[in-house]
């Protein structure tokens, strides 16, 4: 062939113009620059080279392993046969037209069981030296050079030596969620329990797609679901190609999802794209991956937050560098106290989303995992949890002075009283609070409550008004037996007088 065949994938394949005449028994090389690390580099020889002019002319022949690949099989579409059998590529050489070949001449040899001329993973048959690799000791002709890592993957001529200088590109992924509040897509977001998270995972496309497998491995506090009759799970996956044309693309026959993650033990679902959709993929194509899950009860509560993690699987055994994100979720304090700071009991209150009317953000008992017993706080007090929608709300109940919630997305809420402690007058209007990126914790000091922490409800006693029996009507019997007790002295004292006169 006088043009040179390359840019095949991720790789750019660099021959010498220098014309050599052919000597029998010559041997030629190829050259790899640009290697990655933990990948195996194969060569396999689909054409014979029997005589050349470097840069000028050669003369080939199909090697025996792969007569009927160019004669009855994928390759007769490229090339065509003299009388004598030397081989003219017919096709066109641009990059596209070379691609397929390659990959179709790839897929005949695995299905074919042809092995590979040399390897990488057989000691001795590739050198490494700094960044390159070199296969040496080659019988002249035309090779097909395959990786594991999918990212090269080309044809050269061995006359008497060729390099390849790989772009050494691999694919990557991005992992993205969505914030409710702003509809914005980025690493971070905040959420309610109960409430359905959406997540998004951008598969950068790079040169010698193969084997894409998409792992998602998701926290304790987030449920994955894939149902397709509820809308659940995997929602949409699309291809964009880099002029930006969106094509949605349909399970089963571009991709399948699966919740069972045997070979890769730590995920909750992945996504196999079927080989035939990734051979059409082309360098700087994206996947754009959509799906949910809820956050559950045993989301952590800010800290750390939950967090969801990305992987791709490409190639043979190859994973990208995970991405993740983070879910937060907040809890708050209810404290109740009287007018001097005290901790006081018996309190009622309901949650609602706006300061009159609104709706009631329902609440229910946090339980532990065997779904009866309550989980308590620090003062042995039982917690509440936001409700999902399918559960009905109850009054949180204020013990101790003080009761935790759990499971708030950022936002504005208003707290109501529906039932005050004996005693203490009920509010008559709703409280404001406010949750923007961390619990509203309460902070006490000798069993007094802290200005400025947690969510403080304040009661006062009502007036004492007169009634019957009363200190007041007390004070006038007191005064009436004393004015009687003092007339009996005076008249005893009197009679006693005019006895003694008498």
């Amino acid at each position: 062939m006088k043009k040179l065949i390359s840019l095949l994938l991720a790789l750019m394949m660099v021959l010498s113009l220098a014309t050599v005449a052919f000597a029998a028994g010559e041997t030629g090389s190829i050259t790899i620059n640009g290697i990655s690390e933990d990948t195996t580099y194969e060569i396999y020889k689909l054409m014979d080279l029997e005589s050349f002019s470097k840069g000028a002319a050669y003369s080939y022949k199909v090697n025996s392993e792969w007569n009927a690949f160019f004669t009855t099989g994928a390759g007769k579409d490229y090339v065509t046969f003299d009388t004598a059998n030397y081989v003219t590529w017919v096709a066109s050489e641009d990059d596209t037209t070379v691609a397929a070949f390659a990959q179709k001449a790839l897929d005949y040899a695995k299905t074919n069981g042809i092995a590979p001329v040399k390897s990488s993973k057989n000691t001795g048959e590739f050198v490494i030296t700094g960044t390159s690799g070199k296969f040496s000791n080659l019988e002249l002709g035309w090779y097909l050079v395959d990786s594991t890592a999918g990212a090269l993957c080309g044809l050269t001529t061995t006359d008497a030596d060729a390099v390849i200088n790989a772009k050494n590109k691999v694919p990557t992924v991005d992992k993205q969620v969505q914030e409710d509040l702003t509809g914005m897509w980025g690493d971070v977001n905040t959420a309610d329990i109960g409430q359905i998270v959406n997540f998004m995972s951008i598969i950068h496309v790079q040169s010698g797609a193969e084997n894409y497998v998409l792992h998602d491995t998701m926290s304790d506090g987030l449920t994955f679901e894939h149902n397709t009759v509820s809308g659940r799970g995997v929602t949409e996956i699309k291809h964009v190609n880099s002029l930006g044309v969106e094509t949605v693309l349909t399970e089963g026959s571009d991709y399948t999802v699966s919740t069972s993650c045997s070979d890769h033990s730590s995920c909750d679902f992945v996504v196999t794209f079927k080989a035939d959709f990734v051979k059409t993929l082309k360098p700087n194509d994206r996947l754009l991956v959509y799906y949910n899950a809820m956050l559950n009860r045993y989301a952590v509560i800010e800290e750390d937050g939950n967090e969801n993690k990305t992987q791709l699987e490409y190639g043979e055994n190859h994973f990208t560098t995970e991405d993740k994100t983070t879910t937060y979720t907040f809890s708050i304090d209810i404290v109740k106290t009287d007018s001097s700071n005290k901790l006081i009991d018996g309190a009622k209150f309901k949650i609602y989303d706006a300061a009159t009317d609104g709706n009631e953000v329902a609440v229910v008992p946090l339980l532990a995992a065997d779904n009866s017993t309550p989980v308590l706080d620090a003062n042995g007090n039982p917690m509440y949890r936001r409700a999902r929608t399918d559960e009905t709300g109850v009054e949180i109940e204020v013990k101790d002075g003080k009761v935790t919630v759990v499971g708030f997305d950022n936002g504005v809420y208003y707290l109501q009283e529906t039932e005050a402690p004996a005693g203490y007058n009920k509010l008559t209007a709703r409280q404001q609070f406010t949750i923007a990126d961390a619990n509203l914790d309460s902070v006490f000091t000798d069993g007094i409550y802290s200005t400025g922490s947690g969510v403080h409800v304040v009661n006062k006693t009502g007036t004492m008004l007169p009634e019957t029996g009363a200190t007041g009507t007390a004070m006038f019997i007191a005064f009436g037996m004393f004015v009687m007790l003092t007339t009996g002295v005076l008249l005893v004292t009197k009679k006693r007088m005019s006895m003694i006169e008498e």
